[in-house]
């Protein structure tokens, strides 16, 4: 190994929840002897594509935790399991966690329904 280049990717939301993502790029004696000086395209394309990872993951998290807020009471909704959703971007298609959620058990006595934020 010729270089090493470590890229930290840190989120930070409102409440203080942070996010970081590191990106490690390892560059070989043979590539600079070949000439090859600089990132590649796909050197850019796996910074990318951690970028949009974390950026996403994060986001989705953040903008599920507000839904997750019963309007009426302001209470949290009980969790009824996580899926997975895949969600499709111009740097590619990011897999998040995706809650569902039942709906409040105060406001909406003896409905038993679940809804996932992002749909």
């Amino acid at each position: 190994m010729a270089v090493e280049w470590t890229i930290m990717i840190e989120g930070r939301n409102e409440f203080g929840d942070t996010c970081r993502k590191e990106v490690r790029i390892d560059k070989s004696w043979e590539r600079l002897f070949d000439g090859d000086i600089g990132l590649s395209i796909d050197d850019g394309k796996k910074i990318m594509s951690a970028l949009q990872s974390a950026v996403v993951n994060h986001e989705a998290e953040t903008y599920s935790l507000f839904r997750r807020v019963c309007p009426d009471c302001h209470t949290f909704r009980p969790v009824k399991d996580y899926t997975a959703r895949r969600i499709r971007t111009v740097f590619g298609t990011v897999e998040v966690r995706n809650p569902r959620w039942m709906l409040c058990r105060d406001c909406c006595p003896g409905m038993e329904c679940a809804f996932a934020p992002l749909k």
